[in-house]
């Protein structure tokens, strides 16, 4: 069994194709709630006009002077489009005997919508003990994909399908210092399931071709199929300083997740002779941790403005290790994809405007920066491509993480329909530039797959919904 050969087949192609389908920084979801949608989500640690700012900052509760919930959803509409080019390279006897690596075939690889779309819900509760006490309990998501390539894509062999759920279960408290200042902590139990997949293209044009060398043709066939699942537990802790009656400000920070994925693999080609049959294997993903800055001021009567920073700890999100106990102690840890993300801030303004006693407008714009880096990967270039005589540039970022810098602008409002009742509303539209991808995929020499292309569009639509009541 050829290391290399395992290395960048086996998982690589599948684990890497982690993406963002609700179109974030790198795979983190912001839609905690549909009145921070509404506000693009500034300030959402500090301002708690409902429960959501649980999700946000523990000690949110504080704010609550009675039991109140707060339930929502948010469906999330993105659309990727890239096009470009894939070129097979497989190994060509020469006249004299010798054996090179070159291009053999390059066709059109284009691919229209391929982030999934997906409903996102969330739910709180926020309640007093005492006049100094207070508890919470938050139950949303922070980090979820679904991409989707069509089978007959030519470069399923780096990309094809990926879902990714997580749920975060998260009980917390807060202590009242004093009129002004509220500290909050926070347990978080995090859920991860996984189901990956990438194949030969079904439509695979060298196929008859490539049956020569492995004894049948591989159109269609599962290069790798994964399904897992996981917890992690974690910790949060937060703060809210009420400044005066009309503006406040809040701290937050989400320490890291760094959940085990163990579950089944499966494969029509790897390794050869004896395929993988749901064998076991685990990957441990290097979430990131997250700090929070809110601040909130109303103006008068009508009028408030929201600012908000978030900073997210993608730099620990370098590389993706796998265990295949099968495999043998020479895998065992397998380094699969080097991802190498960097870390980045988010920054949003919104304005508030309260119509009368019964409706609140809100607006808002973010700029998010993307963790995808940005340049060309040398060490994967170099490692991949030994010995081939091949130099293909490849780029950090991927056709599974097209990551990119994020524009944000939002529009929302919430109707008290009574003092106990309110519904929120909120629509977001997001955008992102067009971006270089080369990337490569190598089966132990015998067949490269090499995609040399970009983004075309990189857009969502968030629509977001919600009801809050206190008893």
């Amino acid at each position: 069994m050829n290391k290399k050969y395992l290395r960048h087949a086996v998982l690589a192609a599948a684990i890497g194709s982690v993406s963002q389908g609700a179109m974030a920084a790198g795979f983190y979801l912001q839609e905690t709630s549909a009145s921070g949608l509404g506000r693009a989500f500034a300030a959402e640690n500090t301002i708690g006009d409902n429960a959501s700012i649980l999700a946000r900052n523990p000690a949110g509760s504080a704010l609550f002077d009675t039991y109140t919930i707060t339930g929502g959803i948010t469906y999330v509409d993105p659309n990727i489009d890239v096009a470009g080019d894939v070129t097979y390279f497989g190994p060509v006897a020469l006249p004299d005997g010798s054996v090179i690596i070159t291009d053999l075939l390059t066709v059109p690889a284009d691919a229209d919508d391929y982030a999934t779309s997906a409903w996102i819900p969330n739910g709180y509760l926020a309640a007093p003990i005492n006049d100094e006490w207070s508890w919470g309990l938050a139950m949303y998501t922070d980090f979820g994909l679904e991409t989707d390539f069509p089978d007959s894509f030519p470069a399923t062999l780096i990309a094809n399908q990926t879902e990714l759920l997580t749920v975060n279960i998260q009980p917390s408290i807060a202590y009242d210092i004093n009129d002004t200042l509220s500290l909050g902590a926070a347990i978080n139990f995090l859920y991860a399931d996984a189901k990956l997949n990438t194949s030969f293209p079904t439509d695979f044009p060298l196929g008859a071709a490539l049956a020569q060398v492995i004894g049948f043709n591989p159109e269609g066939a599962t290069l790798l199929n994964i399904e897992g699942d996981g917890w992690d537990v974690s910790w949060t802790v937060g703060a809210l300083w009420r400044i005066s009656d009309n503006t406040r400000a809040g701290i937050s920070y989400h320490a890291k997740y760094d959940p085990k994925l163990k579950g089944d693999i499966s494969s029509d080609i790897i390794p050869p002779g004896a395929p993988f049959d749901d064998v076991s294997g685990s990957l441990t993903l290097n979430l990131p941790d997250t700090l929070e800055l809110g601040f909130y001021h109303r103006f008068d009567s009508q009028w408030a403005l929201a600012l908000g920073y978030m900073w997210t700890n993608w730099d620990r999100f370098e590389r993706l290790e796998a265990f295949v106990p099968s495999a043998g102690e020479g895998f065992n840890p397998l380094p699969l994809k080097e991802e190498n993300f960097k870390s980045g801030s988010r920054f949003s303004i919104a304005g508030e405007y309260f119509y009368n006693d019964k409706a609140t407008i809100r607006f808002g714009y973010a700029y998010d920066q993307g963790a995808a880096r940005d340049g060309f990967n040398r060490n994967e270039q170099e490692e991949i491509l030994a010995n081939t005589g091949l130099d293909l540039p490849i780029t950090w970022r991927t056709l599974s993480i097209p990551d990119t810098d994020r524009q944000w602008l939002t529009l929302g409002g919430t109707y008290h329909h009574t003092d106990k009742l309110s519904v929120d509303a909120g629509i977001a539209y997001l955008w992102g530039d067009d971006e270089k991808i080369q990337e490569i995929n190598n089966l132990q020499n015998l067949f490269l797959t090499y995609y040399d292309g970009g983004t075309t569009k990189t857009e969502a639509w968030l629509f977001s919904a919600a009801i809050n009541y206190r008893f």
